[in-house]
């Protein structure tokens, strides 16, 4: 670890270089001992040129950390590389540390003064009326506005259904209020939603069970995996614009209403743009704690049975829970709420937008010049700090803070100290419900995909999903083009849908496999969700064409394109992606015919054999049909050959293998960039596994083969094929011939034969100086006899299967 250090307008910059392992860390922790000054509050550390950390650098760091705060300052994490990053985010230490983007970003932030500096940050008189005094401590330029879904009125009146739940993610509500719960389905949390409030990211809320017992949850890193359900919510975004120290004049304390009429006042004076609207987050000591509370989910199904609304006086006491005694003196306090000046022109936003947004409180009727709306959550006795890093400090309570309340915060409540973050509202965007429409047919489509996808895509509220190919097994593979709230289209992603036991296995496989070894792959499967016996995966490309780009299969790309096409994609697919797979293969002891001896539904293939040939597995030669002489059946060759053969070793390569590459497994967009997803079978097995797979794909799945004439011209060119005496003896097609010049229908034929032979040559490629062939067959024959049992083939395409089957054990023999 080298370790430098200089310092730029008196604050000290940390750069480190290599691996912040464990002796790392002992390096560095030697060099803080006399790096840091007894006069220094905050330190930068530059990491822009460590590759790796651990939990021992960590605790370095935290180290750092501990002892800056001891004299109320920080350090700052800069240029993280993407590893580190990762690291900090999966420890949740993302949430404990300050990170910026440069070091220039860390020496321009409020916090790399000293503190006592920093206190005094902007130099503006403190505003002091006969109640409170507010002195400014940072202040920044931004514009603020609301993010808002439901309408308050349907809370009011107790009619919400479940088409009226949002999701939303815990990154995307750092701050703000409204009613909702947590839970994976809708029966978890519907009939029991309740007031809510996320600070800092962390949701707490206030069931209606009868408990009157808060729950909450702390993300150390928000997955997207679990989310936040609501009826109605209000979500600043943006930052503080001003964040200020607020004291009482008088020993009472002053109420919150008094606090946002100062608030309003100074906003008056201070901003020349304000329209009328703030958010306010608080930290503060409580002299008085007014709260109030919702008692009953209002869902449709308990809205009033005289139709008013829950405030109505006939139902409010039913419904409404309100405090007359005052609660928590000495306490902390955390709330966010927002707030509108009613003697300011509000002209600025449309007055439908307003009265879906606020509404008058019954028990807040003192102070009629504006309206407010507050939550919060009271904590054991934290020590107010006079600083600007409102921020990290709710973070620091929230996290290690021992919880007392959560509810609604009346107007009357009183604190005596307060520091304030203060957001200009400029536009409040109401954001409407999430709409999922399917592009295609699909079949199988049911409401757990609709919520699976709901779940993947929380923060758009439009997705259109393109079929892109129905999954062998009953998944199904989209193409999803999805809007954010403000309109914006997001990249594509893809997402497969199917049965969990199947995308447990493939998420398995990417995680143990792909993700750790595969990596220059461009494929990453970037989110999951399960549900019931369902699930999904979402896979991001890297390299995509842009918003517009079309997805399609290699299935598909072969059918709309010539043969010189494809077998381009054939090059690219080999040299751009497979080549990272099989760029350094193994020389092995390999057991193939143990590695092989795996038939889909082989019950299905004996049937098959029994009801076309008459045969069992007990015979071991049957005749062929069209001329094709003796052969060896291959349901003997099963049971009695490949049994007898498992304990052969063979030298033979071995890689990292897709285990499952067909067609439909290769996804290519408008510039040939190709990607591979379905990572079920995927593990390091026989080098030619995807070869054989492959060349089986291009017989079975790209030939029609619904005539006799067919047939036996397919078989022409099998017996052709199978007779190679290695693995760089590749038959050349019989393009010149007359029988294929007066046969038109055997074009597409040739054209599967064609590309087959760019496969094999490139199984010869990875193969290095192995040529045996019977490697190969004993590949092709385990993926052509499987095939037979596949609900896609007919019969003339079974018998293919079955006759090549045979011919290849002949070899084999």
């Amino acid at each position: 670890m080298n370790i430098s250090s200089q310092r730029d307008g008196g604050v000290l910059i940390i750069s480190l270089q290599g691996r912040l392992d464990a002796y790392g860390a002992l390096e560095l922790n030697e060099s803080l001992e006399s790096l840091i000054t007894p006069k220094d509050t905050v330190v930068i550390f530059n990491m822009g040129q460590v590759s790796y950390l651990s939990s021992g650098g960590i605790r370095s760091l935290l180290g750092a950390e501990r002892t800056l705060k001891e004299r109320e300052g920080c350090i700052h994490l800069c240029n993280l590389k993407s590893y580190p990053l990762d690291v900090l985010k999966m420890a949740g230490f993302d949430q404990i540390f300050s990170i910026k983007p440069t070091v220039k970003d860390a020496l321009q932030s409020g916090s790399t003064a000293p503190y006592s500096e920093r206190v005094n940050w902007i130099k503006v008189p403190p505003y002091v009326n006969e109640t409170i005094s507010l002195t400014i401590l940072e202040s920044s330029e931004g514009d603020s506005k609301l993010n808002v879904v439901g309408d308050i009125s349907k809370v009011l009146n107790a009619t919400l259904g479940e088409e009226d739940i949002y999701s939303r993610k815990f990154s995307n509500t750092e701050y703000s209020i409204g009613l909702g719960g947590l839970g994976e389905k809708m029966k978890d949390f519907l009939e029991i939603m309740g007031e809510m409030i996320t600070i800092g990211g962390t949701m707490v809320w206030l069931p209606t069970d009868g408990h009157n017992t808060p729950d909450f949850l702390i993300p150390a890193t928000d997955t997207g995996m679990v989310t936040i359900h609501t009826g109605f919510n209000v979500a600043l975004d943006g930052n503080f614009n001003d964040v200020l120290f607020a004291e009482s004049q008088h020993d009472e304390g002053f109420t919150m209403d008094e606090l946002y009429a100062s608030l309003f006042t100074l906003a008056r004076e201070r901003e020349p743009n304000f329209k009328g609207i703030i958010s306010v987050t608080i930290q503060a000591d409580i002299e008085e704690f007014y709260r109030s509370g919702i008692k009953i989910a209002p869902i449709n199904k308990f809205t009033p049975k005289n139709h008013e609304m829950i405030m109505h006086p006939d139902n409010i006491k039913s419904w409404m829970n309100i405090g007359t005694e005052p609660m928590f003196k000495g306490e902390t306090m955390i709330s966010f709420g927002v707030g509108v000046d009613l003697t300011t022109d509000l002209s600025g936003f449309d007055e439908e937008v307003l009265g879906s947004l606020f509404y008058m409180h019954p028990a807040n009727t003192v102070n009629k010049q504006m309206l407010l709306h507050n939550h919060a959550v009271v904590f054991k006795h934290v020590p107010l700090e006079k600083k600007g890093d409102l921020d990290g400090g709710i973070k620091s309570i929230v996290q290690n803070g021992e919880f007392r309340d959560m509810s609604h915060l009346l107007d009357n409540s009183k604190m005596k100290r307060a520091l304030l973050g203060v957001s200009y509202i400029s536009s409040i965007v109401f954001e409407k419900n999430q709409e999922i429409t399917l592009r295609g047919d699909c079949k199988g489509w049911n409401d757990t995909y609709h919520e699976i996808t709901s779940k993947m895509f929380p923060d758009s509220t439009e997705i259109q999903l393109t079929p892109i190919t129905g999954g062998y097994s009953g998944s199904a593979v989209f193409k999803v083009d999805a809007w954010d709230r403000s309109g914006r289209k997001e990249m594509p992603f893809v997402m497969k849908l199917g049965p969990w036991f199947e995308l447990g296995s493939e998420l398995k496989g990417y995680e143990e496999h792909v993700k750790r070894y595969i990596q220059n792959n461009a494929t990453h499967v970037i989110d999951h969700c399960k549900i019931d016996a369902f699930g999904g995966l979402l896979y991001n490309f890297a390299g995509i064409n842009g918003r517009e780009s079309t997805i399609k299969t290699m299935e598909d790309y072969y059918a709309s394109h010539d043969t010189g096409e494809v077998l381009n994609a054939l090059d690219k697919l080999f040299r751009n992606v497979l080549r990272s797979w099989y760029g350094q293969p193994k020389l092995k002891e390999l057991y193939l015919y143990e590695e092989y001896d795996s038939f889909f539904k082989y019950e299905k293939i004996k049937n098959f054999t029994l009801e076309k040939f008459d045969l069992t597995s007990s015979e071991k030669y049957v005749e062929l049909p069209y001329n094709l002489g003796t052969s060896i059946n291959p349901l003997y060759f099963v049971e009695n050959v490949m049994p007898e053969r498992r304990s052969q070793v063979v030298s033979s390569y071995e890689a990292s293998t897709h285990g499952d590459l067909n067609l439909r497994n290769v996804l290519l967009d408008d510039d040939l960039n190709i990607w591979l997803i379905d990572f079920a079978a995927t593990c390091y097995s026989h080098i030619l596994r995807d070869v054989a797979k492959l060349e089986t794909a291009f017989k079975l799945e790209c030939v029609d083969i619904n005539s006799l004439e067919k047939l036996r011209y397919m078989l022409k060119l099998e017996e052709r094929f199978l007779k190679a005496r290695n693995l760089s003896d590749i038959p050349h097609l019989p393009l010149d011939s007359p029988e294929n010049q007066l046969n038109f229908d055997n074009r597409d034929i040739i054209k599967a034969f064609q590309c087959i032979r760019r496969v094999r040559e490139y199984g010869n490629m990875i193969t290095l100086l192995d040529e045996d062939i019977s490697q190969y067959l004993l590949g092709l024959l385990s993926y052509n006899l499987s095939s037979i049992s596949f609900r896609s083939l007919h019969d003339y395409e079974r018998e293919y299967a079955w006759i090549s089957a045979s011919l290849i054990c002949n070899r084999l023999m």
